[in-house]
């Protein structure tokens, strides 16, 4: 048999990894939204809420730090599939047990496979994406990340709707993504030959040098994950305690996820043309619109959950899209791999004190509170990111 050629094995990663994606990420959030929304139930507070995604999204972080080395060790195709694997397994405890502290459990460990998975996926597509084409790539992969983030807490009212567990919807999905992972055992990424896109810049050669491309990167991604942790963790339960049924604030979890899955692809086209700079300002100034309006609206949550939930998933998940694109363009190799376990940390720890310090801030001053706190964390991303833009390394210098 003829081995398949570099262009065939590079398609089938641009491929195969944001179908995997897709399942993997409905899988993880209709386990995260029943048991958010279960606990909700079951009298536990906003903060107890916000632990459910900050210990997965801890786990997150760790598997994050060791994503690098793993790769380096087995390969990008071993990790990925080992990571879904661990998490198939994590995920199909939970129909066993309804103990809070056992959930805890399982979704740190989910977290920690998923961090893998994420880094070792989303490095590998980077870099075998066509330069000229990246951000449309990049983009249609964030958008089977979004529509993950819509099908999975849509599944829950599903899966309730014809009298199946939520819990046991997501271990089964969970186990075809594995089935479909395995497809990339073998993959192997050839190296590649434009280590840096663009004229004279030696970040992907020097072994320290990518920290100076990505650094103003990862800050963004810091603001970011926290802010949108926050949005995706709790306005569905926000939105429980503000009138709505268990079955509405699922399908809000949806439409923020919907946000995230139908505006990635624009924007990553936008960004092909424009520039990552001139885009990310733009995608900063509509999230800081959007929470300014959630925030003068606090007082009539039902007007503005569904419209501010759809735009903050939206380009909220573009600030960490552009930022792939950009890195995607500027390094390769261990340097892109590095750079790329860098940002997902970065975000991690957001998106893993976004929930906590929300579910905190939400318990003493309500949605008004919650809101403010997200307004701050936008303001706080577009300066950083008009700061930097203007800086000698800024993201986008070619």
């Amino acid at each position: 048999m003829t081995p398949p050629s570099t262009r065939e094995r590079s398609t089938r990663v641009l491929w195969l990894v944001p179908a995997v994606y897709l399942l993997f990420v409905a899988a993880e959030l209709a386990a995260l939204t029943q048991l958010a929304l279960q606990a909700t139930a079951d009298g536990r507070s906003a903060l107890s809420v916000g632990l459910l995604a900050s210990v997965m999204w801890g786990g997150i972080l760790l598997g994050s730090t060791q994503a690098h080395a793993a790769v380096q060790r087995a390969g990008h195709g071993r990790v990925f599939v080992s990571g879904t694997a661990v998490s198939a397994l994590a995920l199909a405890t939970l129909p066993l047990h309804g103990q809070f502290g056992a959930w805890l459990a399982a979704l740190f460990v989910l977290g920690v496979s998923a961090g893998l998975v994420w880094v070792a996926g989303e490095s590998w597509l980077a870099e075998a994406a066509p330069p000229a084409r990246r951000g449309l790539f990049v983009g249609l992969f964030e958008t089977a990340v979004g529509l993950g983030l819509m099908a999975g807490p849509a599944l829950v009212p599903l899966s309730r709707h014809f009298g199946v567990s939520p819990l046991v919807t997501a271990a089964a999905l969970m186990g075809l993504t594995l089935l479909l992972a395995a497809a990339l055992w073998r993959e192997a990424l050839p190296p590649r030959e434009d280590a840096v896109a663009g004229s004279g810049d030696t970040a992907a050669a020097e072994p320290a040098a990518w920290r100076v491309v990505a650094f103003p990167l990862i800050v963004m991604a810091l603001l970011g994950g926290a802010m949108e942790g926050g949005v995706s963790a709790l306005l569905p339960s926000v939105s429980m305690r503000a009138g709505f049924g268990f079955e509405e604030a699922a399908w809000l979890g949806a439409v923020i996820g919907a946000g995230s899955a139908l505006l990635q692809p624009p924007v990553g086209v936008l960004a092909d043309r424009l520039g990552v700079p001139r885009t990310m300002v733009l995608a900063w100034g509509v999230v800081v619109a959007a929470n300014a309006v959630m925030l003068a609206m606090a007082a009539e949550p039902a007007r503005v959950l569904w419209a501010a939930g759809f735009v903050l998933g939206g380009f909220g998940g573009a600030v960490y899209t552009l930022a792939i694109v950009e890195m995607g363009h500027r390094l390769a190799g261990g340097g892109l791999v590095k750079a790329i376990s860098a940002l997902v940390v970065a975000y991690a720890v957001g998106t893993t004190a976004g929930p906590l310090l929300g579910g905190a801030v939400f318990t003493a001053g309500g949605l008004h509170g919650l809101a403010g706190l997200l307004l701050g964390l936008s303001l706080a991303g577009l300066v950083w990111c008009l700061w930097s833009t203007r800086q000698p390394n800024r993201p986008g210098a070619r």
